[in-house]
């Protein structure tokens, strides 16, 4: 189950280098996981999908719609899910605002991937892939047949990442496990703390999990990748004093990141620990960030600069 089309591909630069690498296209038309309608039942692409589309494009009313998916996104709790449009009596209708609603999920899940790897730039081809460029394809079919305003629609954006040799973390378990697990327990204990310098740079990972680690084959070092489905530190904290958090006196926004941030690393150590433990009966140990310390460590820093700027203030006369 994909969110996103994955491609292996090469090329050749300018020095005539050649380079091996990860294309990854958001395409609404594609990934099986994108275009669910119930549980592992992907809605098919279609002429008639594809119809409908076009002719609600054509008709201009793309940007009417998207600025209602992002005022429900802002008022509701849950963002609206594309197969409710496939409930409206207007069959035709109720295509156009499927797939509109897909392409706008892929400009966000490429926006939101960008943004992550631009921000973690420092940990690329260390933590994370290196981010070799942004794509962006135009259809030729449609090329001369649409309003150059429109164009945009039908575009499909993308990334290229480096080609990562090895394995999935989470397909280990699959495959005959080595006999000696300690250099596993490295591996796992690795990739939790790649989790955390994660969380650290103000991100946390909506979909955190050893199928989205890749542990290069030669190194033993793993990667996490599939960034399109994050949450960035500053935007959720607007949302929390939108949301009024800070109506309770002792709520902290630095201390509720990190309350938030927690499950990032165990979202892959203690899921491996379990799945290893059930094939051998070996509990690996893998350590966790101290977050009792580190809530304590915001708390005793926020303290000392209020007492600091308490005695700096000036005193009032009697």
């Amino acid at each position: 189950m994909t969110m996103a089309v994955v491609l292996d591909v090469s090329f050749q630069t300018r020095r005539g280098q050649l380079i091996h690498g990860v294309l990854k296209l958001y395409d609404r038309r594609f990934g099986s996981s994108l275009r669910n309608i119930l549980t592992n039942k992907p809605a098919p692409y279609t002429q008639e999908n594809e119809a409908a589309f076009e002719t609600f494009v054509g008709r201009g009313m793309m940007p009417e719609f998207i600025h209602y998916l992002k005022q429900k996104s802002e008022t509701e709790t849950l963002p609206i899910a594309a197969r409710q449009f496939l409930e409206e009596p207007d069959r035709t209708k109720g295509l156009a605002k499927f797939e509109a609603t897909l392409w706008h999920d892929c400009i966000e899940y490429f926006e939101c991937e960008t943004k992550a790897y631009n921000r973690l730039a420092d940990l690329q081809g260390k933590l994370v892939p290196r981010m070799l460029a942004h794509v962006s394809l135009s259809p030729t079919k449609l090329a001369t047949s649409i309003a150059p305003e429109a164009a945009p629609y039908f575009d499909v954006r993308g990334i290229l990442l480096e080609r990562i040799d090895g394995y999935c973390l989470g397909d280990v378990e699959l495959g005959p496990l080595p006999q000696d697990l300690r250099t596993l327990q490295q591996v796992i204990q690795s990739a939790a703390d790649a989790a955390h310098e994660i969380n650290k740079r103000g991100i946390i990972m909506n979909d955190c999990a050893p199928r989205n680690v890749v542990v290069d084959g030669k190194s033993n070092t793993p990667r996490i990748v599939d960034l399109a489905q994050c949450y960035f530190r500053e935007e959720l904290v607007e949302q929390w004093y939108k949301d009024g958090w800070q109506e309770d006196e002792d709520w902290d926004p630095d201390v509720e990141y990190w309350e938030q941030a927690e499950n990032n690393p165990a979202a892959i150590g203690l899921v491996m620990v379990t799945r290893i433990q059930k094939r051998t009966g070996v509990k690996l140990d893998i350590r966790y960030p101290d977050y009792k310390e580190i809530i304590a460590g915001i708390r005793r820093r926020k303290a000392e600069v209020a007492a600091a700027e308490g005695k700096g203030a000036p005193q009032k006369s009697s």
